[in-house]
């Protein structure tokens, strides 16, 4: 089991937030981290969230995160390197 990291891209509008929080309680995952920003995009907003999972149930997590009607766009960005400041 490894700490994955997905982004997701949702509508900004209220309850957007319990529906995935929702999904992740249902199928019995748990959220190591949790944040919410805006995006440069009128909206949409950003959530980053963080939980213990192997690859199948991963790439499970994000097809059924994908079936939210709120939810834009859905990343796995544990395996990309890391941004680092500029010098």
């Amino acid at each position: 089991m490894t700490l994955r990291t997905f982004v997701l891209y949702v509508e900004d509008r209220p309850g957007v937030l319990d529906r995935v929080a929702s999904l992740f309680r249902r199928r019995a995952y748990n959220i190591d981290s949790l944040a919410v920003t805006r995006t440069d995009r009128p909206g949409v907003s950003r959530i980053i969230v963080e939980v213990l999972a192997d690859a199948e149930t991963a790439r499970r997590m994000e097809a059924h995160l994908y079936k939210l009607i709120n939810v834009l766009q859905v990343q796995d960005i544990t395996l990309q390197a890391p941004l680092r400041a500029a010098k």
